[in-house]
């Protein structure tokens, strides 16, 4: 007769690892729920197409209204100048005499008043006036009350007087320079002083040499001589067909007189 312990220890060395069993079967189950991926359609030159030509129509819709905002900011940008360029004309008006810069080109000098855009005159012409050639608003810039010159560009410009093409003026010495802004320098009856100045008189524009000089397309930001800015819509290019279409055009200085007091009566 078999020890009892003996039986015993024989009975648990049969009995079955259920542990093991239990991982073998979950290794059979994990891999009995494995699939064989297919892979999906490719895409055609049809779908290429069609996604090529939502893109272009949403380009297309999209379009117009970023132009419009990018528009808007440089027209802010524009005010912006035009504001610096007040606050720079009133500290000169309190340090001379409550007067404007002067100008060779008022109606005291050569009467050229479309060339008011212009900063610096050319080496030649600088026997009429003294300032190291500095003119108009210009000065202001001479006097280091508006020291700085991209201030006097318009990003909006479109005309031949960018920035860029007197960087190497602003740089040296001499040179023309000729910025965006149209300067008057005095009211329709010549009074200079700033302070006797009806405040809703326009003294300083975007520029209205030529139309080429009209920084933007739909209306102009005016500085008035009570040193706010305001924007005056010309989207029926009423203003803007009054100017000279060239530089040619013998009849530019009464077209910016004409625009000067179109501005004028416009807030009157």
């Amino acid at each position: 007769m078999p020890d009892v312990h003996e039986v015993v220890r024989l009975s648990n060395w049969d009995r079955p690892r259920r542990g093991g069993d239990l991982r073998a079967e979950s290794r059979v189950g994990r891999r009995g729920r494995y699939r064989k991926v297919t892979p999906g359609r490719a895409f055609t030159l049809l779908d290429v197409l069609v996604s090529i030509a939502v893109i272009a129509l949403l380009i297309a819709i999209l379009a117009p209204t970023l132009t419009k905002v990018q528009e808007t900011s440089r027209r802010v940008v524009c005010a912006s100048n035009l504001r610096q360029a007040g606050l720079a004309l009133q500290m000169y008006a309190d340090d001379w005499r409550g007067l404007l810069p002067p100008s060779a080109f008022l109606r005291g000098g050569s009467g050229d008043t479309a060339e008011m855009m212009t900063l610096r005159l050319p080496p030649e012409a600088r026997l009429v006036v003294a300032r190291d050639g500095w003119d108009g608003l210009g000065l202001l810039y001479r006097a280091e009350y508006l020291p700085a010159a991209g201030v006097f560009y318009c990003p909006s410009h479109h005309g031949d007087h960018p920035f860029e093409a007197y960087e190497a003026q602003w740089r040296g010495m001499s040179g023309e320079i000729v910025g965006n802004y149209q300067f008057r320098g005095e009211d329709a009856d010549g009074r200079r002083a700033l302070y006797v100045i009806h405040p809703e008189t326009a003294i300083t524009a975007d520029g209205m040499r030529t139309q080429d000089d009209y920084n933007h397309d739909t209306g102009i930001n005016v500085l008035r001589a009570g040193l706010h800015v305001a924007w005056l819509d010309d989207s029926n290019q009423v203003l803007r067909g009054m100017l000279a279409s060239s530089d040619d055009d013998q009849f530019d200085d009464q077209s910016v007189d004409d625009a000067w007091d179109f501005l004028d009566d416009a807030r009157r």
